[in-house]
């Protein structure tokens, strides 16, 4: 079975990679309580679908670049974007 992470899309710069923020959640047991922890790995996104603040899944996959080992398997959510009627720009 494959790893399957869901996190959020924080960058989309480069060419059909993107950089995914993975949150788990780990006790600490000196204080008992739980702690979030992030991870970022990035994936390959070969259509360049994805958008900063998308909500996705990323499955292993063969390392396809020295950092690079996962790729985006769906957008589970896409972020909420709104365009400025004066301007035209969109918002994230």
């Amino acid at each position: 079975m494959r790893h399957n992470f869901i996190g959020v899309v924080i960058s989309t710069a480069m060419d059909k990679t993107v950089r995914v923020q993975v949150a788990k959640r780990v006790m600490n047991h000196h204080v008992q309580k739980e702690i979030l922890r992030h991870k970022v790995y990035m994936a390959h996104d070969e259509l360049e679908k994805c958008n900063n603040g998308d909500v996705v899944r990323i499955e292993h996959c063969r390392k396809l670049s020295r950092h690079k080992s996962f790729a985006i398997a769906e957008i589970i959510k896409p972020a909420r974007t709104w365009t400025d009627p004066e301007t035209g720009k969109i918002h994230l």
